[in-house]
């Protein structure tokens, strides 16, 4: 499940905890005055606004774009758009969306390129109940695992889960349930399912649920919420994709030292009540460590190693038909200095 999609299965948890509202082209106040797009930078989103996404907010409400020479408003969505619909048409600058499937667009043709990490980390996780005897990946052989479908980041997570094991697929049942994990697994449709530790996971424990998870191995092959954009835009546009870049970053490291101010961000595209204000509390607390590192900064670099190690794992498993240009679809130009593997 992509990052858009991860957002709209979580529709329920936002319509009761963040304040659902019509959010089809809502967009937030630039960060400066004027909306001239040949110098603005609008940040694409997915469907619902989310704390997730609290480093766009909180870059914006606190200047932070400014400061880094950006003119930036952020845009969510409309839930008949693609994911690069807005980006690949000129309405939207930069988008925050998965590694795995922008790396899959660009074989079908489409101008992109991730020009900072979003997430650190890769956030799919295995989750049983809590008194399933399944304790590691290994002991998913035999089991039943519920995902939404054999297509994107659920799918390609699955995979990974079971490539870590020393499984595959003929070790297991993989059953294509939809969006209904939660339901699936409370009611032993299923053994396991495969999604993410800062969404599936929260909300089943938000639900009181007794859960727990089974993170992939650390060198699983994938890549977590990027940074977007065309590689025409930033090469037109060097400065405003740098200050972006270390616009979000610096957000993160802001937010990694004063939560609240996520949370007042957040509620602000959301709207307040005390059961919207939990829900983000919980959903802050597991997407901030994929954020920054155990020190609290925030590294925008990518890991160009495991990139490639992502590339040649989706053509493995036939996710794509042809071989990813890394070097295309992946830079740290407009980034700090990479980390290592």
């Amino acid at each position: 499940m992509t990052l858009s999609r991860i957002l709209r299965a979580a529709a329920a948890l936002a319509v009761t905890a963040l304040g659902l509202s019509a959010c089809g082209s809502q967009q937030a106040a630039p960060a400066s005055g004027g909306n001239d797009r040949s110098t603005s930078v609008v940040v694409g989103l997915t469907y619902i606004p989310n704390v997730q996404f609290a480093p766009a907010y909180v870059a914006v409400s606190e200047g932070i774009f400014t400061d880094n020479g950006v003119d930036a408003s952020v845009r969510h969505h409309g839930s008949d758009e693609g994911l690069f619909t807005a980006l690949l048409a000129g309405e939207e600058d930069v988008v925050i969306a998965s590694g795995d499937e922008a790396a899959v667009a660009s074989t079908q043709g489409m101008d992109l390129v991730s020009i900072g990490s979003y997430y650190r980390d890769y956030p799919g996780t295995v989750i049983v109940r809590d008194d399933s005897p399944i304790q590691s990946l290994a002991d998913l052989k035999g089991a039943t695992i519920g995902i939404p479908g054999e297509y994107g980041s659920n799918w390609y997570a699955t995979l990974a889960a079971l490539q870590g094991a020393g499984l595959t697929l003929a070790d297991v049942t993989v059953s294509s349930i939809g969006y209904t994990q939660q339901a699936a697994l409370t009611q032993g449709d299923v053994d396991a399912v495969v999604g993410f530790s800062n969404n599936d996971l929260v909300q089943m424990r938000l639900a009181g649920l007794d859960v727990r998870s089974i993170g992939l191995p650390d060198d699983a092959p994938l890549i977590g919420a990027s940074i977007i954009t065309t590689r025409a835009w930033a090469a037109s546009h060097p400065d405003q994709a740098r200050g972006v870049v270390a616009s979000l970053g610096a957000a993160m490291e802001a937010i990694h030292q004063r939560p609240d101010a996520a949370i007042e961000a957040t509620m602000a595209q959301t709207g307040t009540d005390s059961g919207a204000e939990a829900a983000a509390r919980a959903v802050l607390e597991a997407t901030d460590p994929l954020w920054v590192d155990e020190s609290g900064s925030a590294n925008t670099a990518q890991d160009l190693e495991r990139w490639g190690m992502m590339a040649d794992f989706l053509r493995q498993i036939n996710a794509v038909t042809t071989d990813i240009d890394v070097s295309s679809v992946v830079t740290n130009d407009y980034a700090a200095a990479p980390r290592s593997s």
